[in-house]
């Protein structure tokens, strides 16, 4: 699933405008996480509690919001003299937990005020995109008619490409730089791919010399690199080669500013 795919499922079930932000908010959270930008993962990690917090508010008591703040929305989840209307009071209750752990760490350890013993980390950023990863996890559990393994699935893309380095033209992915090798866009692709391909859907996808696919094929999957690894016809990316090309993006995104 891609990103606009995850968010027009989502708007099925909640306002289209909180879907939209929700998955901005959380592709931001990622890039600066990805690019070891502390500050700003918990700052984002804030926004998103945010979006979150009125999303699930806006279910529960079947008001739209999309300036109530994080303590507005998560008291009315708590509060056991109202009517509740989320699909799964204990999901609900349990979100709000974590929303709010999330936007006291964010506003309490330094991101937002100025401290002289704390600056942000990257232990409690961690902490921060994974509370951040399991709420996404939920809400798409709950409102997008998709089994775990596919929302679990989806969440990863997300993680793995928080900024559009990929997108797909008539069906067909276009890995948008120019400045990636060969053995590059084949791991991109991979990364990319979650079923794995075969060479000529590699050939097919990748705008470069035939021969050099192959080559570059046959040097991912050498003992000596271990990146790629065949399984039938199909080609999949390993640990190894994921490292790899997670750096890679990392790279990229830096060097175009973000």
């Amino acid at each position: 699933m891609l990103p606009e795919e995850i968010t027009n499922d989502l708007a099925k079930t909640v306002d289209p405008k909180l879907a939209e932000q929700l998955i901005q908010e959380f592709m931001s959270l990622e890039e600066a996480f990805l690019l070891k930008r502390w500050k700003y993962t918990e700052l984002d990690g804030g926004r998103f509690a945010e979006v979150a917090a009125r999303i699930v508010y806006s279910i529960d008591s079947t008001n739209v919001s999309l300036t109530k703040g994080v303590d507005d929305c998560l008291k009315y989840v708590d509060n056991e003299q109202v009517q509740h209307h989320f699909p799964e009071r204990q999901a609900a209750i349990h979100l709000a937990k974590v929303l709010r752990s999330i936007y006291k760490l964010r506003s309490q350890r330094g991101a937002v005020h100025v401290s002289p013993t704390y600056t942000a980390n990257e232990i409690d950023s961690r902490l921060i995109v994974e509370s951040a990863r399991w709420v996404l996890s939920e809400i798409l559990r709950i409102f997008v008619q998709s089994n775990r393994e596919q929302v679990a699935e989806a969440v990863r893309n997300l993680a793995r490409f928080p900024h559009p380095l990929i997108r797909t033209y008539g069906e067909v992915p276009l890995l948008q730089s120019v400045s990636f090798t060969t053995e590059e866009e084949i791991l991109a692709h991979l990364l990319y791919a979650t079923d794995g391909l075969v060479i000529s859907e590699l050939i097919a996808t990748i705008p470069k010399d035939q021969s050099g696919i192959r080559r570059a094929v046959k040097k991912l999957a050498a003992a000596a690199c271990r990146q790629i690894v065949q399984r039938g016809q199909r080609w999949f990316i390993t640990d190894l080669g994921i490292s790899r090309i997670e750096d890679r993006i990392a790279k990229e995104i830096a060097q175009n500013g973000k």
